[in-house]
């Protein structure tokens, strides 16, 4: 299985918000797409599931063209965590949101082995117990999780996933990763992920594309990608780069040019009192 993207751009209304992004992911790997905000990310990983349409480029799925994709085969190939915060929890229990993500694969019903897939997608996230309550009852974090069991739900052969560590704690965000990094290595799914913590980035993700502005500023590894110079030119940030037994970790020490920047406008916001 092989995603490649070529040339792709895409504009909200006359404001290009990618140009010419063009990279490849295959089976078994996770692909990191770390960048400042308005950088494109989100709108890249939408492009990629379908719900938005580029205005220029070609997206291939194992040698078809993803435009040439419809309904229920979307879903069956695809699965697509939106990011944290971008819809209201509708009403309905854990287990039926879960569930959900079986609606490409069913014929009549939900069967047997559609409650066998979900019921382990809720164990992999650590859900069972959460299986009957109400969905809008949960909090951010736990529904982020009830949203990545969806996908599971699934079983795409491709895992779209925007910002899945957003709003879960230290640990979950751990676990989380380390059950996506399953997904590639164990399972042989492509995976592609947007990633604001750079740590996580440097550790899970085979792959990262830094994006810029809209257009991939820095491609490869993660020490390839996450070094102090393109962290000073992208995110603005003077940062130390240090490469252990969990990857590239990343301090942010101060924003280029120093605090003063910073102080002068807390200073502006509050008045000289």
């Amino acid at each position: 299985m092989r995603l490649e993207v070529k040339g792709l751009s895409f504009s909200y209304n006359s404001v290009p918000a990618l140009r010419g992004v063009t990279f490849s992911v295959q089976s078994g790997e996770v692909l990191g797409i770390v960048g400042p905000n308005g950088s494109g990310k989100s709108t890249l990983l939408r492009c990629l599931a379908k719900a938005l349409k580029p205005r220029l480029g070609t997206i291939i799925l194992d040698g078809r063209n993803l435009a040439t994709l419809r309904g229920r085969e979307v879903g069956r190939r695809l699965g697509y965590v939106p990011p944290p915060g971008s819809g209201q929890a509708f009403p309905c229990t854990v287990l039926e949101a879960v569930l959900q993500g079986r609606r490409p694969r069913l014929t009549w019903g939900v069967g047997p082995r559609d409650l066998e897939v979900a019921a382990r997608a809720l164990a992999c996230l650590g859900l069972i117990e959460l299986a009957e309550r109400q969905l809008n009852e949960l909090s951010s974090g736990q529904r982020q999780k009830v949203f990545i069991a969806r996908a599971l739900a699934q079983e795409p052969e491709v895992f779209l996933l925007d910002e899945p560590t957003a709003t879960l704690d230290i640990r979950y965000q751990l676990e989380a990763m380390a059950l996506i990094r399953g997904l590639a290595t164990e399972k042989g799914r492509v995976v592609v992920a947007v990633l604001h913590d750079l740590n996580l980035a440097g550790r899970f993700a085979d792959r990262l594309l830094l994006l810029h502005q809209g257009e991939i500023f820095a491609a490869g590894s993660a020490k390839a990608v996450l070094t102090p110079e393109n962290l000073r030119a992208v995110y603005g940030v003077e940062a130390v780069v240090t490469e252990g037994p969990w990857g590239v970790q990343v301090t942010a020490v101060a924003p280029v040019g120093g605090f003063g920047a910073v102080e002068e406008a807390a200073v502006c916001a509050v008045g000289r009192g």
